[in-house]
């Protein structure tokens, strides 16, 4: 079998526009993509580690990761009708639980990452008067992601093509 390099925009990263925020509401969530206008987006896992020697390791430490916070950083142009955009644009001076929603996170391969979310530092626009509108946020996990087959339900919009067999209806604009 050759080897193949994935590209980024294979990954698919979703939100859910009606503000569920347990993974007991997966079902009933309105799943919006994040991929229209969107330039760049940057996974990442912020680790709480156990560096404690012990006298077996002659004064030398082993790593045991205790802890982790995911994140995606999101970052493109602001493009207005944009249902995963619009939503988090709203959310700009909101604060608390208003901020609070699910999220999940397709790979290449179908592998489905879900987990409720905080959206943090929106930035719904910005940048030179004769320039696109700027566009960010982060995307930080609450707790422990759950990884799932990718026959999860739910709605998916603004999408086009939908990884794996998601069951529900795709709606919305393209890429």
């Amino acid at each position: 079998m050759a080897k193949t390099f994935n590209e980024n925009y294979q990954n698919k990263l979703e939100i859910d526009t009606t503000g569920n925020t347990t993974l007991d509401d997966v079902t009933k969530a309105t799943w919006a993509t994040l991929a229209a206008g969107i330039q760049t987006i940057t996974p990442s896992a912020s680790e709480t580690a156990d560096t404690t020697p012990y006298y077996d390791g002659e004064g030398f430490s082993s790593v045991d990761v205790t802890g982790k916070t995911i994140s995606f950083a999101v970052a493109g142009h602001r493009l207005n009708g944009d249902e995963a955009q619009d939503y988090i644009a709203s959310k700009y001076i909101g604060v608390g639980d208003t901020l609070h929603t699910l999220a999940r996170w397709t790979d290449p391969s179908g592998k489905q990452v879900q987990f409720p979310a905080t959206l943090q530092a929106i930035v719904p626009f910005g940048g030179a008067a004769n320039a696109k509108q700027t566009f960010s946020f982060t995307l930080a996990a609450n707790g422990k992601p759950q990884v799932v087959n990718a026959s999860v339900t739910g709605t998916t919009t603004n999408g086009g093509t939908t990884s794996g067999s998601v069951t529900g209806t795709t709606a919305g604009g393209g890429q």
